[in-house]
């Protein structure tokens, strides 16, 4: 029998069950995923590999439509192990047709992370571009932010760099977690010149962005002087005081900054300052001085002993030197001397050598060395070089010890990364023809000697046009002004102008020379910022030179800058294993702590334009305020 209600009453009645499920139903709760809570714990415990097994297990009982989404969860794990040719194997048995959008989105971050950990920054990139809404991922975007992060400072985009972290910052809500991710902004803001940071503080708004910028201007700016720093930061901080460094970075930066910057009361300079090597010597010793000048107060005792370039002499002249008071000793400079120095297997005063040896002393040996190896910055070129898309190259290397090296370095550290070298051609130093290794390396002789063979067949002549190897990227030239200025114009007519050639500071001899290096335009290669900067400090510190010592200034440089970075660095070398205070920038470049207690320098990159070099816009110094997004807006970006 079917029972009639009144309207009104159904309304009621209506209502009262909406009123019922408001007040006095409970929600049902999702039941946990045991899967997903057996795979956790085994992460947790470091078995990785475990964890991506157990949702790999499950496809033998799973629907066959579930197979991608398990598959993709296995993978994360695989990530998170950084277990990646595991991973590259997965990625290929994954059926994307099969996944959802939010399941696409993970799928993408996975094949970023491997193209990271294969060093294509550019791949990475362009993988993450196809992740519009991250907001939407399971993590609200925080992997996403750190891939790209981690993407643009690999390409060697500190300040796009900054703009993800400073994104990722406020997503995060694991205070050690955003202590770790606010000192990697501080350590990419490191990496920018004065200039980069002066034009971003200076934004038309305050936000986030300009609020970094600005603290680690203040930092560099106020470095060893604690009454600066601390003035400073009150006034920044009351112009950003809801900043997100104010909670986070700042109590562990001022931490820091207590411990930090303690310079010795007398320090000792080791110089071989007679003999084959002092006019080298005497370059370093300017720089020395000239910052010794530059320092207003508390200006410690300076104290020069010669070695004459005779490594025997160099252990008494240390011993002399502590017996004299030093607190510290700065030198040598030649390779013999600091092995001697190592070798000792105790240093009671630390010591701050001006060059490296292969054989690292014992790790509690207090000697750290610091000095401008060729083969670091051939290092660099490879970073460079790879970084911008190229992955077969073919060298011209100078015939010599010193190029054979260099050369190893390179092509040691751009396999590393997943480039090939494909040939190198050796030169005399002293020739003026250059046509035998070039003609080798493009394999140009191949394409005559088909031409004749095709000939002699027809037994006819035939028109012939020259056509070089097409599977070469870039160029490797290790030389000398002398030799690049010479081998450039032949890599033109022997058919490789389209090619991009890279080089080291080598190839410029540091002063500019319009009408013989309008030869070389288009030559890519790396220097330091006292040659390369045409603004800011460095500049002015020149200028000052070139009035002090107007013949002195044009001689050695590069080594100048040595000696003037030398005694800038000396009370900061405890602290550049602290997180706050990983860099220095330097005349010789960013200065960073590197294994064995080796100071490393990150270089600028230049490009021969017109005869003289300037600077890329690929350096850290490019200001660049495209995308500067809404999501930077504030002091934490999205939350």
């Amino acid at each position: 029998m079917n029972r009639c209600f009144p309207l009104p009453s159904i309304l009621l009645y209506v209502v009262l069950l909406a009123l019922a499920s408001c007040a006095g139903v409970p929600e049902r709760e999702e039941a946990p995923d045991p899967l997903a809570a057996s795979a956790g714990a085994l992460a947790s415990q470091g078995d990785y590999l475990a964890a991506a097994q157990l949702y790999l297990n499950r496809l033998q009982t799973a629907p066959r439509d579930q197979h991608a989404a398990l598959r993709v969860s296995a993978g994360e794990y695989l990530a998170q192990g950084e277990l990646w040719d595991q991973l590259a194997t997965l990625l290929t048995r994954i059926d994307t047709t099969a996944l959802d959008p939010q399941q696409q989105m993970r799928y993408q971050q996975l094949l970023a992370g491997l193209s990271l950990s294969q060093h294509r920054s550019e791949q990475a990139l362009a993988q993450l571009g196809k992740i519009t809404t991250p907001e939407l991922l399971p993590d609200q975007g925080r992997q996403y932010y750190r891939l790209r992060a981690e993407a643009y400072a690999m390409a060697g985009n500190a300040q796009e760099a900054v703009r993800q972290l400073i994104w990722l910052d406020g997503l995060l809500t694991d205070s050690a977690a955003r202590l770790e991710n606010q000192y990697r902004i501080w350590e990419q803001l490191s990496a920018l010149p004065d200039l980069t940071l002066q034009q971003l503080a200076a934004a038309p708004q305050a936000d986030a962005f300009s609020g970094w910028a600005e603290l680690a201007l203040i930092s560099r700016q106020a470095r060893g002087d604690r009454q600066l720093w601390t003035q400073r930061l009150e006034n920044w901080s009351a112009r950003y005081p809801s900043h997100a460094a104010q909670a986070v970075l700042l109590p562990d930066l001022a931490s820091q900054i207590q411990e930090a910057g303690i310079r010795a009361q007398q320090v000792a300079v080791l110089l071989p300052l007679s003999g084959k090597t002092e006019e080298s010597a005497a370059a370093i010793r300017d720089g020395i001085l000239a910052a010794w000048y530059q320092q207003q107060q508390d200006r410690p005792e300076l104290r020069f002993y010669d070695t004459a370039g005779n490594p025997q002499l160099l252990w008494s002249l240390y011993q002399q030197a502590v017996q004299d008071g030093a607190q510290f000793v700065i030198g040598p400079l030649l390779k013999e001397s600091v092995e001697q120095l190592g070798a000792s297997g105790h240093l009671p005063v630390p010591v701050l050598a001006l060059n490296s040896v292969e054989n690292d002393p014992q790790a509690d040996v207090a000697l750290y060395q610091f000095g401008l190896a060729p083969e670091d910055e051939a290092r660099q070129v490879a970073e460079k070089t790879f970084r911008d898309g190229h992955r077969q190259v073919v060298a011209l290397v100078p015939d010599t010890a010193w190029g054979a090296r260099v050369f190893a370095a390179f092509a040691q550290h751009f396999t590393t990364l997943g480039g090939e070298v494909l040939d190198a051609g050796r030169y005399a130093p002293d020739s003026a023809d250059f046509k035998g290794p070039i003609q080798q390396i493009f394999n140009l002789n191949d394409s005559k000697n088909r031409h004749r063979a095709l000939e002699r067949l027809l037994g006819q002549k035939l028109q012939f046009e020259l056509r070089r190897r097409q599977d070469v990227d870039a160029v490797l030239l290790l030389g000398f002004p002398e030799q690049a200025r010479q081998i450039f114009p032949q890599l033109v007519f022997h058919h490789a102008g389209d090619l991009p050639v890279y080089s080291t500071s080598h190839v410029f001899g540091a002063t500019t020379d319009r009408r013989l290096d309008r030869d070389i335009n288009g030559l890519q290669f790396c220097d330091m910022p006292w040659v390369l900067d045409d603004q800011g400090s460095w500049v002015a510190e020149r200028n000052t030179l070139a009035a002090v010592w107007p013949e002195r200034s044009k001689r050695y440089p590069r080594l100048f800058a040595l000696g003037f970075d030398a005694w800038q660095i000396v009370p900061w070398l405890d602290t550049l294993s602290l997180p706050g205070f990983a860099s220095f920038p330097g005349a010789t470049g960013v200065i960073t702590l590197g294994a064995g207690k080796h100071l490393q320098r990150t270089l600028d990159w230049a490009q021969f334009d017109n005869g003289i070099p300037r600077k890329l816009s690929g350096n850290t110094d490019t200001l660049s305020m495209e995308g500067r997004d809404e999501r930077t807006q504030g002091d934490g970006g999205p939350r």
